[in-house]
């Protein structure tokens, strides 16, 4: 039998001005799992050839699958967006995807997990290429219908105190700006290939105008709207 209780709270407060902050605080507990050891099954007589109990024949070994080495094809397309965060998280690709081929550009979707365990898709670092329908439909497509690759953006470690960043709501809070080095890995969709595997450094470093804050009220340095393009540009565009 297992029991869980889990329990959550979450306040969101949006600053105005100068400043400004969502503040996020959860909390768990999860008791533990327990059981009972199953009973030994009594022993058996011999069977009519005389042997004795316990003698005879060895069993059959159960013969095991053989575990699959590298990425798996989804049994399913991709419907939407995140359903690409399979291929981040569980190394599944989606056979009926474009392949990354052809005339250029190749669109991609950039899915980033910020080491809270859940993962989102950046919608506004390619502003700098663009505003266009074109554009968007290159770096940030809200069909999966004709991406080509999948970018997981990943916090890895966290490293030393930048700065402390002030917010005026909620009044006087006062958040630790952390430097957090990141992983950036694009794969081709319909395959799995691995097209990149590049470390990245949170190098925007200043107090972000909106934050979602944890208890220990610390915030990390994120890849720059400007290294994440930088970054996937050769790839897209060539």
């Amino acid at each position: 039998m297992i029991a869980a209780v889990v329990v959550g709270v979450l306040v969101l407060i949006a600053g105005i001005g100068t400043a400004g902050s969502i503040y996020a605080l959860r909390s768990s507990d999860d008791t533990a799992t327990s059981s009972t050891k199953a009973p030994t099954a009594p022993a058996t007589e011999g069977s009519e050839t005389g042997q004795e109990p316990g003698l005879g024949s060895e069993p059959e070994s159960e013969q095991e699958d053989p575990v699959q080495e590298g990425p798996e094809a989804s049994e399913y397309p991709a419907e939407k967006v995140y359903d690409f965060n399979r291929m981040c998280d569980e190394n599944v690709y989606y056979p009926e995807q474009p392949k990354r081929a052809g005339k250029a550009p190749h669109p991609v979707v950039l899915l980033v997990n910020d080491g809270d365990g859940i993962r989102s898709s950046n919608g506004t670092y390619y502003f700098s290429q663009g505003l266009s329908d074109p554009v968007k439909n290159t770096w940030a497509p809200e069909s999966p219908a004709k991406v080509q690759m999948i970018a997981c953006l990943d916090r890895e470690k966290v490293g030393t105190k930048i700065r402390s960043c002030k917010y005026d709501d909620p009044k006087d809070l006062t958040v630790t700006l952390m430097k957090a080095s990141w992983r950036l890995r694009v794969y081709e969709a319909a395959t799995g290939k691995k097209l990149l595997d590049k470390a990245m450094t949170g190098d925007d470093k200043a107090c972000p105008y909106f934050v979602l804050v944890g208890p220990d009220k610390k915030i990390y340095a994120q890849v720059s709207d400007r290294a994440a393009v930088n970054a996937l540009k050769n790839l897209v565009k060539k």
